[in-house]
């Protein structure tokens, strides 16, 4: 089992995570190590293949995947490692964890562990949706997924369930894959994104935009044949599509959180492991803003261990 030691161990390689990371080395903080469990650092807009990053932190208007890379290559530059494929699964003390990858078992010391690891979209079964089990049910995060990495072809006609600011990074990836969205469904009076937000893609787009509006129903059998709607007056309606997509409804990514020992100085959470949800953008400045913290925090710990 192998053992190894650095001032600052962040867990989780997005926006947050990375943005925290490159200021700490700015800041002066010596060893500065990110892990990411997945084959590729840069988070939820690597695969986010549209326009509408890194306008408030970066001043450019850039794609997901230009502004992952963006923030891949500054860390590196800035001197922070990057441990990609790997997943911290334990505490063992105090401010150490459990690590595995392909190289099998490390034990990570450090002054403090930040917990960047987000949040994720509740899937349909967590929202108790009553109905069949058939093919062409998504998350946001699996449609991009299916769409950009995979290359997956998805359907033809989708409904979009929920109105937040990623069921429309949702709704520009259907475009991409050539998908006909009939249809954005929420429960809630109103849409909960950018002030016009649904006038502008609605005019683009083409699609029906039902607030107030309960999905009570998915229809198909081998595949997704429709979805039956409830207002809030009651009255029940069906709209035939091959496609759901379910987006936002989040939960934070808190198991290592969770999981953490009671009271131990040096665990810090940022980004969307906090909610409420925030943009990419917001997450990378409020992490700079913590780093500020973390900083603080190394250097105390390291004057106390040396003095």
């Amino acid at each position: 089992m192998k053992t190894s030691a650095v001032d600052v161990l962040i867990i989780g390689g997005g926006p947050a995570g990375l943005s925290c990371a490159i200021e700490l080395k700015k800041l002066g903080v010596g060893a500065v190590r990110v892990i990411e469990r997945e084959a590729q650092a840069g988070g939820v807009p690597r695969h986010s293949n549209h326009l509408g990053y890194g306008i408030r932190d970066l001043g450019k208007f850039m794609t997901g995947p230009a502004y992952a890379k963006t923030y891949v290559a500054k860390a590196l530059k800035a001197g922070v490692v990057i441990s990609t494929a790997t997943t911290a699964t334990n505490w063992t003390q105090g401010t150490s964890v459990e690590t595995t990858s392909q190289a099998g078992i490390e034990i990570i010391h450090a002054q403090a562990i930040v917990l960047a690891t987000g949040a994720r979209e509740r899937a349909r079964n967590a929202r108790m949706v009553p109905g069949a089990r058939p093919a062409g049910i998504y998350t946001t995060g699996s449609l991009q997924q299916a769409v950009y990495l995979r290359h997956l072809e998805v359907g033809a006609k989708a409904v979009i369930i929920g109105a937040e600011h990623v069921s429309f990074s949702a709704l520009m990836t259907l475009s991409h894959a050539k998908v006909k969205t009939v249809a954005m469904i929420t429960d809630q009076l109103k849409h909960h994104s950018v002030p016009g937000a649904v006038l502008l893609t609605k005019l683009f787009y083409r699609f029906r935009f039902l607030a107030g509006t309960q999905l009570i129903e998915i229809l198909g059998n081998s595949r997704v044949s429709g979805v039956v709607l409830q207002d809030k007056a009651g009255h029940t309606s069906r709209i035939e599509c091959d496609t759901v997509i379910f987006t936002g409804n989040w939960i934070p990514d808190n198991e290592l959180l969770r999981r953490s020992p009671i009271g131990a100085p040096g665990v810090f959470s940022i980004g969307n492991l906090e909610l409420p949800i925030k943009s990419a953008d917001q997450c990378a400045l409020q992490a700079r803003e913590s780093a500020r913290l973390i900083a603080s925090h190394v250097s105390s710990a390291s004057a106390l261990k040396n003095g």
